[in-house]
């Protein structure tokens, strides 16, 4: 398939164009020389990243660009694909590691001889949708089994965007959800637990930890808030504004729950493969190096 008219289709399905979404913060100097002028413009980066052919004989999907990831296309051997993820960088958000991660030298390597062009969906991904293309919090919401009721947490950068669910779950209490999440996902959760009420749970993936969103899940009632990343990473960002946030968050008396980043948004890039396959053959990668580095 010829790669213009591919990213022609993504960009409108994905309203790319008008999305605000800003990685300025992460263009080192190889960044900027290998990655399109396109993708860099002005708090607008989502789209396509790196061009390396133009056409696509395949669309992989995954959470990041992680080296793993590029590596595992590689030794299937097939050439000029697009690799569509969630992050245009890779993430460690381990408590010794930095968080988000620069694309390698070896990586863009990687890319160049195997012909691979990245497009990113950073903010796209987060818009509730349940249809052919399932956003992060619907996904999630299958995995986990919650019940959607209502959907809140409006992006501000992109106003009518909203990130997060309002929704209820069967059990009966919240030792008995958080034992069954772990089971669910193969990872022991974290939690910060204030009481054994579940009432009606707000949902988030990835960086939800953030003060404002949990306060407009206890406004709207809910008891239990579930998102990603509840624990600090060694980035900057993270050492200067984390104990200020738990310490808002905390004073807002919810249980909170933390599935992992990886965990709560690779399944948005796993279950939207039947609407990438209308354009080729489709396949999600799941990250093996990831789920053995989940903060």
């Amino acid at each position: 398939m010829d790669l213009n008219n591919l990213v022609s289709q993504l960009d409108s399905e994905f309203n790319v164009t008008k999305i605000k979404d800003d990685w300025s913060w992460m263009f080192d100097n190889r960044f900027k020389e290998l990655s399109l002028k396109s993708f860099r413009k002005p708090n607008h980066h989502t789209g396509l990243v790196v061009k390396n052919s133009d056409q696509v004989l395949k669309i992989y999907t995954a959470f990041a660009p992680r080296t793993y990831v590029l590596k595992k296309i590689q030794k299937k051997g097939l050439k000029h694909v697009l690799l569509v993820v969630k992050h245009p960088f890779d993430w460690d958000g381990r408590k010794t590691a930095s968080g988000f991660i620069h694309i390698s030298d070896k990586d863009y390597e990687i890319m160049s001889d195997m012909r691979i062009s990245l497009y990113s969906l950073h903010t796209p991904m987060d818009k509730n949708r349940n249809d052919k293309v399932v956003s992060t919090a619907y996904s999630f919401a299958k995995v986990i089994g919650l019940k959607v009721k209502d959907e809140f947490a409006e992006d501000d950068p992109n106003p009518g965007l909203k990130l997060g669910l309002i929704g209820t779950v069967s059990d009966k209490d919240f030792d008995s959800m958080v034992k069954r999440l772990s089971s669910i996902l193969g990872y022991k959760v974290k939690t910060m637990k204030v009481n054994d009420k579940i009432g009606k749970i707000a949902l988030t993936t990835g960086g939800g930890f953030i003060p404002e969103i949990v306060k407009e899940a206890k406004e709207k009632g809910c008891s239990t808030y579930i998102t990603g990343i509840i624990t600090p990473n060694a980035s900057l960002y993270s050492r200067k504004n984390y104990p200020g946030e738990l310490e808002k968050i905390e004073k807002l008396g919810l249980n909170v729950i933390g599935c992992s980043h990886y965990l709560t948004e690779k399944w948005a890039m796993e279950y939207s493969i039947l609407f990438f396959k209308q354009f080729c053959d489709a396949e999600f990668i799941e990250d093996e190096f990831a789920l053995k580095r989940l903060e």
